[in-house]
């Protein structure tokens, strides 16, 4: 990246969303974190199959495997189920 710094970093500085909002209602800031959970996997899926495709060692492959079908599960687990907001 030509503006001083690695994609990595500038993703890291900018891509995230900035909240405003300082009157956000618990329902809204539950959604927003919930959001932030399944981004937060998506990338971390993302990561383990470049490593599970990129890596030579069957032992190293099949612990990949494991985890990336886990971080799937728990992924498609919060796709379903509803945001809380942590109050019952």
């Amino acid at each position: 990246m030509v503006l001083g710094g690695t994609t990595a970093e500038y993703n890291r500085k900018f891509a995230t969303p900035v909240v405003t909002h300082i009157n956000q209602t618990d329902e809204e800031q539950a959604i927003l974190e919930h959001n932030a959970r399944i981004a937060a996997l998506k990338t971390y899926s993302v990561e383990l199959r470049e490593r599970f495709e990129n890596s030579e060692d069957e032992k190293y492959k099949r612990y990949l495997a494991f985890k990336l079908e886990r971080t799937n599960q728990r992924l498609e687990q919060l796709r379903t189920e509803a945001p809380s907001n942590g109050f019952s």
